[in-house]
């Protein structure tokens, strides 16, 4: 059974730009200079109006068509070629902008209807065209630490299959967002112009030299905690092919630096794991398969693993699923889960595991308990 898919995706503002002469330009020369919370919110004079007409006017393009394919905004092209559905998840991310942002709210509101899938909308503050050293240093690293955030959120990592769509919005976006798939192993997605047909970037073995990543970690790491380090302390101790590595991942700002998106990235995916935390609730606490009325036979095997399961300290709490071939042992992980079948039944474990390396840490003694 397929995943659910989730598509992170920028938008841009072509709906904005090809809206219908008459009342739709009328209204938005009405509220194009409201302020952006307002129309964050919807709340701008005119715009509930005008996101109806519009709406109205898109639903009305049959997507099974090439015609109409092609008059569709890029948001929508492609999330139709994607075949997002009623199990989905979208994420779009809207310039700072008055057109990024009712734009955004639009294609929100096509994909819940015309797809039945959840829709969210995240404005990116610094994404906008005016401040274009702003635009570099605030935009695109918090786009950036958006698309990682989502990207390394475990139940999107082992429970949807991860689409990030480029197609929409800014194109100086593209390159980041290709390293982020690159490097978290997630395919990238387009669409050209003129186009009906997905273009995929399939994700590759790409690597940083992790040693000298591992070198620098505690100098990005102090980056990443007080946002920016002066010159004279940041290259203090580095070699001069030291520093010549290590400035691609910076950006400097006012005589100090702080990360650039690139470098957001690279210490994302390299920085050392969080320390695997033992569960602190006691063993009694564990167990919620306790009530015999909704479990079948329990033999003594199983009796003894479920004791073992409640002593172990990387599991918070487990329950019980459904009888099984008493002759099948699995473990698996769905989502943040895990489901383990032993002795007939098949349970849903609770874990401590917060990060890819204790997971495998986590199935390894569970594996053991199962001996």
């Amino acid at each position: 059974m397929p995943k659910p898919k989730l598509v992170l995706m920028p938008v841009g503002a072509l709906i904005v730009a090809r809206l219908a002469d008459g009342a739709e330009k009328s209204l938005w020369e009405q509220i194009k200079e409201s302020e952006l919370m307002a129309l964050r919110e919807g709340q701008a004079r005119g715009q509930s109006k005008l996101e109806s007409l519009v709406l109205t006017r898109l639903k009305a393009m049959d997507l099974q068509k090439e015609e109409d394919l092609q008059k569709a905004s890029p948001e929508i092209k492609s999330l139709a070629k994607i075949e997002v559905g009623p199990d989905d998840q979208v994420v779009l991310y809207a310039s700072e902008t008055p057109d990024g942002v009712l734009s955004a709210r639009i294609v929100r509101e096509f994909v819940r209807q015309t797809w039945g899938c959840s829709a969210a909308m995240e404005v990116v503050s610094g994404l906008q065209v005016e401040q274009a050293g702003r635009f570099r240093s605030q935009g695109v690293v918090r786009y950036v630490q958006s698309l990682v955030r989502e990207v390394n959120n475990p139940a999107n990592r082992y429970g949807r299959e991860i689409i990030l769509n480029t197609t929409a919005g800014f194109k100086s976006l593209v390159p980041y967002t290709t390293v982020v798939g690159l490097l978290f192993s997630v395919p990238v997605e387009y669409i050209f112009e003129f186009s009906t047909e997905m273009i995929v970037l399939p994700p590759l073995p790409v690597n940083f030299d992790q040693d000298f990543i591992k070198r620098v970690e505690p100098l990005l790491r102090r980056i990443d905690r007080e946002t920016a380090v002066s010159q004279n302390e940041l290259l203090k101790g580095l070699s001069l092919v030291e520093r010549d590595e290590l400035l691609p991942l910076l950006e400097p700002v006012d005589g100090e630096y702080t990360m650039s998106a690139l470098g957001l990235v690279v210490y994302e995916k390299y920085k050392s794991p969080p320390q695997l935390e033992p569960s602190s609730r006691a063993a009694k606490d564990k167990d919620h398969t306790r009530d015999f009325g909704q479990e079948p036979h329990r033999s003594p095997a199983f009796e003894r693993f479920k004791a073992c399961l409640a002593e172990c300290q990387w599991v918070d709490s487990f329950r019980f699923l459904k009888g099984t071939n008493p002759e099948r042992q699995s473990v698996e992980w769905v989502g943040e889960r895990l489901h383990v079948t032993f002795g007939g039944i098949e349970l849903e474990i609770e874990t401590m595991a917060r990060h890819e390396s204790h997971r495998r840490t986590v199935e390894g003694e569970i594996r053991r308990l199962m001996e």
